[in-house]
Order: C-alpha cells, then sequence, then structure tokens
C-alpha cells in the first residue's frame, strides 16, 4: 500500500495506468468530511419511505456539501502461481475435487512407483485400487497412505498462493486554490477520523487536487491547442502591437547601452560553448543586471529586435537564482538541437504541472472509469498521455478497440459513488434519483456491492453475522481458512509490509476487494457449480451479465435502514417505485404491524410467528424462515421466506401464509393492526397526498399494482379450484 500525494503523484499515477488495464476487478472507498446532514444522525430514517423519496430528504445533499478527503484505489490482478485446489483430473466430467483429486493422487502414485523401480506390492495395490478390486479395508489403508504421500509431496513443493494479487493506491484529495468548492467539516466525523489516524496536515498541505471531466477536457484541449500552433512550433513570435519603449532618461539610456555591449560581447566570445559543457546546462545563457520593470521591458524589446535566435526568460525561474533574480532577464543561446531539446523539455514539465496542478485525481477516475467501459489503455498510449503527447491513456473509440469491462467493487458503496460524481462529473447531482442513477451506470456499468452479497447472496452463515467491512473480513479470513483460501497479497507495500487499519481509505478498498474475492467462492459453491468448471475468475470474464446479476448481485446497490435495493439497472416508470425489496423480502408476504408497546423485542415477535410450529402439518408453514424490519419502536415489518419452488401465483400458497401471519401475531401480541403492502401503501400515500389530485393517485396505484396478486389471494377462495384449496389446521 501506498501513500499518494503531490509529490509522488506522477510517479504513482504511471505505476496506476500500467497495471490498470491487467487487473481483474478494482475496489474503492473513500474517507469524507461528512456523511450525514446536520440534526439528521439524531432520527431514524424512515425504513419505508421510497428510495427517491430519501435521495431528495437524506442523500442528494450530503456529497453537495462535504468533500472526500482520501480515495483508496485497489487493483486485483489474477496470480500467475495460483493452483485451483477445485479442478478435477484433465478428463473432465462431474465428478467430486476430492475424488479428483484421489484419482490424481492414485495416478501420480503410480508413476512414481514405477520411475523409481519401486516395490511391486505397492504398486500392485495400486493398480488394484483403480481397477476397483480392493475389499473395504484394504481401500481405506491405501487410501490413507496415498493422502500421507500426497501430504508429504506437497509440503515439499511451494507453498499455497492466493488466487489474486493487489496493488493499493491512497490518494489524499484536496480542492486547488483556484477551486470553487468550499470544505465543510463535520465535527463527529472529523473526531471519528482523528480517532483512525487520519493525517489532516497530509490532506491539506499535499493533498491531490481534481477538477470536473468536462473542465478537464477543456484544460486539456487548450494545451494541446497551445502547442500543436505552427506558429509556436517553429518559434515564431506574434508581433507584439504595444508601442515600443521610448527613453528619455540620460541613465537609463546609458544602462541599456552598457547591458547591450556586454551581451554582444558574450556573443562573440569564444568560451560560451565551453561554459555550457562544463555546466552541463541546455545552450549557454547569461544573467543581466538587476533593474526595474520599465527597462527590463527595454531590454525585452531591443534584444528581440537584433537577436531574434537569442531565448529571453526570468532570471527567478532558475533552480539556483540568487535573491535579486525576480528584478533579472536570462539570456539563453541554443543551437537547434537544443532548442529542440528545450522546447520539448519545457513541453513536459507544462503537461507535468497541469496534471500534477489542476487535472489531478480526476485523472485516476476517468481511467477507472475507461477500463471499467471497456476502453483500451496500452503502454504506448499511457507512456504518451504521460509526456503530454496523448489527451488520454485509452485509445479513441473511433480506432475500433474495445477491451473488457472490469467491473468496480464497492462496499455499501451508493454514498462513495454519488461523492464521486459531485467531485469529478459536476458539483450538483441530478434532483431525479433514477437520473442519478444512469450518470453512475455511465460511468461504471458494472458494479458489485458486497454489502448486498452479503446480506442477500451468501448463505445463512454469513448473513446471520455481521456484515460491517472489517467483521465480514475478519469472519471470512477465519470460515475460509479450513478451505484453504489465501487473502490476495499486496504487491506494492510499504512501511516493511504491516496491515493497514480500517477507515483508512486504501486499507478498506482492500478489504472490500478481498471480501469479494471471498464471497463470490462461498457463493459459487454453495450453488454446487464449481464441478462444471464455472470458476470465480471465469464467472467474472466469460459468464453473461444475466448470471452475474443472479449469482453475485451485479448493479444491486445497499441502502441503509431501508426496505429497498437500489437497482442500477431500473430505468422505466417514476423515480422509485421500481427499486426491489431488499433482503429478499417478497412484495407478496410482507406485512406491516403496528400498535405494539414499546417493550415488545424482535425476540419476542420470532417467539410469536414460531410458535407451534413444529406441530405444523404442512411443511411450508413449518419451514417458513422470518425478517423483522423496525420502523419506529411501535411498528415493524414482517416479511415472509419460502423455499425454492414455491410458485408466486399459488393463490391458496399465498392465503395459507397470509392466514399464518395475521393469526400467529394476533395470538402472540395481541390487538395490533397488520396491513398489507397494498394497503400500506395506500395508506401511507392518502395521508401524505390528500389534495395533490392525480398525481398522487397514479402514484400510489403504480406503487401497489404488484400486491393485486395479494389481494386475490386474501379474497378470492371460492373461486379457487378444488385441486388448489389448502386448509390451516
Amino acid at each position: 500500500m501506498v501513500n499518494v500525494t503531490k509529490s509522488n503523484f506522477l510517479e504513482q499515477l504511471r505505476d496506476l495506468l500500467l497495471h490498470l488495464p491487467t487487473s481483474s476487478f478494482v475496489s474503492i472507498d473513500e474517507e469524507m468530511t461528512g456523511i450525514s446532514l446536520p440534526g439528521s444522525r439524531n432520527s431514524r430514517p424512515n425504513k419505508v419511505e421510497l428510495p427517491s423519496e430519501r435521495y431528495t430528504k437524506l442523500l442528494k445533499e450530503v456529497p453537495e456539501r462535504y468533500a472526500i478527503l482520501q480515495v483508496g484505489v485497489a487493483l486485483f490482478h489474477k496470480n500467475p502461481k495460483y493452483k485451483d485446489p477445485a479442478k478435477g483430473s484433465d478428463s473432465g466430467g462431474g465428478g467430486s475435487p476430492s475424488r479428483a483429486r484421489a484419482s490424481s493422487s492414485a495416478a501420480e502414485e503410480e508413476q512414481r512407483l514405477l520411475a523409481n523401480g519401486g516395490d511391486s506390492d505397492v504398486m500392485e495395490h495400486a493398480f488394484m485400487h483403480r481397477e476397483g478390486a480392493l475389499n473395504q479395508d484394504e481401500l481405506e489403508d491405501l487410501t490413507e497412505r496415498e493422502e500421507e504421500n500426497e501430504a508429504d509431496r506437497l509440503n515439499e513443493e511451494e507453498p499455497s498462493q492466493p488466487e489474486f494479487t493487489s496493488r493499493i493506491y491512497n490518494f489524499y484529495i484536496f480542492p486547488s486554490a483556484r477551486s470553487d468548492r468550499e470544505l465543510t467539516l463535520n465535527p463527529s466525523t472529523i473526531k471519528f477520523l482523528m480517532e483512525n489516524n487520519m493525517d489532516f496536515n497530509k490532506v491539506f498541505e499535499e493533498g491531490i487536487p481534481f477538477t470536473t471531466v468536462k473542465n478537464a477536457e477543456v484544460l486539456k484541449e487548450r494545451y494541446f491547442r497551445k502547442h500543436n500552433d505552427e506558429a509556436k512550433k517553429n518559434g515564431d513570435k506574434t508581433p507584439t502591437k504595444k508601442d515600443k519603449v521610448m527613453l528619455t532618461s540620460t541613465n537609463d539610456i546609458a544602462f541599456v547601452a552598457r547591458v547591450m555591449a556586454n551581451l554582444r560581447e558574450w556573443i562573440d566570445s569564444d568560451d560560451s560553448n565551453l561554459q555550457n559543457v562544463i555546466n552541463g546546462q541546455e545552450g549557454t545563457s547569461l544573467v543581466l543586471p538587476p533593474c526595474n520593470a520599465f527597462l527590463r521591458r527595454c531590454l525585452y524589446e531591443t534584444i528581440e529586435a537584433e537577436y531574434s535566435g537569442l531565448l529571453l526568460e526570468r532570471a527567478d525561474l532558475s533552480p539556483n537564482a540568487g535573491p535579486t533574480a525576480r528584478n533579472q532577464i536570462r539570456v539563453i543561446r541554443l543551437t537547434p538541437e537544443e532548442r529542440k531539446r528545450r522546447e520539448n523539455r519545457l513541453k513536459v514539465e507544462e503537461w507535468e504541472k497541469l496534471l500534477q496542478g489542476n487535472l489531478g485525481f480526476t485523472t485516476v477516475f476517468q481511467a477507472i472509469s475507461d477500463v471499467c467501459n471497456g476502453r483500451v489503455l496500452t503502454k504506448e498510449r499511457i507512456e504518451g498521455f504521460l509526456d503530454g503527447s496523448f489527451p488520454s491513456p485509452s485509445v479513441p473509440l473511433d480506432e475500433g478497440c474495445n477491451g473488457r469491462q472490469i467491473p468496480l467493487i464497492v462496499h455499501n458503496g451508493l454514498m462513495d459513488l454519488m461523492f464521486l460524481l459531485t467531485h469529478c462529473h459536476d458539483p450538483s447531482l441530478p434532483s431525479n434519483f433514477e437520473e442519478t442513477k444512469m450518470r453512475i451506470r455511465h460511468y461504471f456499468p458494472s458494479i458489485f456491492d458486497t454489502k448486498v452479497m452479503s446480506t442477500e447472496y451468501s448463505d445463512a452463515q454469513i448473513k446471520g453475522g455481521s456484515t460491517a467491512l472489517g467483521d465480514l473480513f475478519d469472519t471470512l479470513k477465519v470460515v475460509d481458512a479450513s478451505e484453504n483460501f489465501l487473502f490476495p497479497t499486496i504487491s506494492n507495500q510499504e512501511n516493511g509490509g504491516s496491515e493497514g487499519q480500517a477507515h483508512e481509505a486504501a486499507w478498506d478498498a482492500y478489504m472490500t476487494g478481498s471480501v469479494f474475492n471471498a464471497l463470490g467462492k462461498r457463493i459459487l459453491e454453495g450453488k454446487n457449480v464449481l464441478n462444471l468448471d464455472l470458476t470465480f475468475n471465469s464467472l467474472l470474464n466469460e459468464s453473461s451479465d444475466s448470471l452475474l446479476r443472479d449469482y453475485l448481485g451485479m448493479n444491486m446497490i445497499y441502502m441503509h435502514m431501508s426496505l429497498y435495493t437500489i437497482d442500477l439497472e431500473s430505468t422505466s416508470g417514476p423515480a422509485g417505485l421500481h427499486d426491489p425489496l431488499s433482503s429478499g423480502l417478497s412484495i407478496d408476504t410482507t406485512f406491516h404491524v403496528s400498535g405494539i408497546t414499546t417493550s415488545v423485542s424482535t425476540r419476542d415477535i420470532i417467539q410469536a410467528l414460531m410458535a407451534g410450529s413444529e406441530g405444523e402439518s404442512d411443511d411450508i408453514l413449518r419451514e417458513l424462515k422470518y425478517d423483522i424490519i423496525w420502523v419506529d419502536d411501535s411498528s415493524f415489518f414482517v416479511g415472509t421466506r419460502r423455499e425454492e419452488g414455491v410458485a408466486l401465483d399459488d393463490w391458496s400458497t399465498l392465503k395459507l401464509i397470509v392466514m399464518h401471519v395475521r393469526n400467529k401475531l394476533h395470538d402472540g401480541l395481541g390487538n395490533v393492526e397488520i396491513l398489507s403492502l397494498e394497503q400500506y401503501f395506500k395508506k401511507k400515500n392518502v395521508t401524505k397526498g390528500a389534495g395533490t389530485g392525480g398525481i398522487a393517485k397514479s402514484l400510489v396505484s403504480l406503487a401497489t399494482a404488484p400486491f393485486q396478486l395479494l389481494k386475490r389471494a386474501m379474497s378470492a377462495s371460492e373461486q379457487e379450484p378444488a385441486s388448489k384449496k389448502r386448509r390451516l389446521n
């Protein structure tokens, strides 16, 4: 992990650009000056409000108001030394990994015995083992010996390698002095960052600037237009329209005459070229005596008129300038070759100053966006970009180069993505949440949120624990140790290879990518697809978007304390009404319960729902699982999970679940109000939208359209076919 500031930005930018195109995935994390609006930390978010409502009331203004201090970027590359333990024998087939390893072990044991002229009895047993001619005891004995031999052999080989390696960059960023962006600090956030060792001196003194992508394009266009001007290229100068200085003072006339005489003597001297060789400078130079601005202007005009081949510059531009240099002129004489070298050097220095002092982190943002969109970065383009020959490190789209779209990984990353937009796209976010989602996808079309993966796509062990990033990282380190899973190594580690700490952006980015790797493998194993040669790496690089979405939740973003998960791919309908319910909840079997006493806990609710479940005659009711989502101290949502394969259009099943939940809650909690989601949304919007006319009514209609099925389930028992009827005993 390397800290990146203005002093080493160009060096680390080059390193990142060269390694970015070959990465398998990229993860990011940020530390900001604030993450919530004043006063909002003391009130609970309304878990029921639509994402568009939450965005307008609580989210949009946060990244517009506060600033990023650190951006962690982690690149993850496939490790060439990695050997997948789940790969079976070369013969293919669908056998289990353990059987494949046993078969391979037996074959290797035969080859070893043959090569060493081994014991004939052992060889016979090995052959018989493969032919299936051993009894059970002999088979177990031989298998045990093979495993011991295999373990000894593996111990002599290279140690296990992780599937991926990583390179981690910790960018400190801070607005430039010319930026219009103000820096607002939230006291509680700053206190938290100080407790976690944020180096604010490094932020304020050495922070890398940033700008919008649009402004960056303007600055680059201005630079290339200047240096592509043929008049500039040939050393021509545009004649000045200012009137020439006229000297009237005798002293001024005498001063200019003395300076010009000394200049002619220097030009005619034979040792000027020798002096240049000794000093190793670019051409030869002469520093004129100090004088006021009026006389310096006169000298500029006189020398340019008499010696147009000489270059003039301020003497204080030299690294060894003295105290009076700001009032002096340096005259430089160059050969044609020296002039060309100097022009190239000054061009590169100007470009590097632009990169370091103006474009800054926006260059990193744009490069990551380019690879996420499949743009190709070549070494030639990268080197040309860094020396000012190309405006971008990526190959232009009109040249027909299209590469693999590299996914971006975040953890609970909605706010991180919106902060990037306000820093690198536009300081103001769109008023419409759907437009913001589309803008995120414009820059990053394939995003995975490890918070969503852990809460909605993982196994019960992961879902049942803490899904905070640090806790998730530690949990996976422990539970996957027995599976020989190794977290990625860090290739550009500083500080003697020590680990970072939580809430340092770069380390959090590394943990995010590592968790993505570990969760992805666990999810695949849970779906029993490893035997079909679908590894985590092949899933990322060779699978369809639909498979990535089904298995890993591509483009699904977590929304904190909400009933909803953000779907970045949703584009139709009024804002916010088409993001799905979170945590795998079904709209058909989720209910709002109110009127409970404040003493009721989650445990009380679960006990009420589970009471007598072992005695249920119906398998569906016996195996139901419940999610409790609190709205406030007196109301909550309860969602039911069912086994896969239960059809949503099975009216009798829906009615069975509805009656079961209502009866259990009334029995366990008393006279509480239980509303279907349709009833809840209607009540909520009628109360909220009284007098708003047709718009509110149409929104309610669209929002509750999916719940018509539930309504039929509760009221259509008389029309149900006999074969569909079920009873709750």
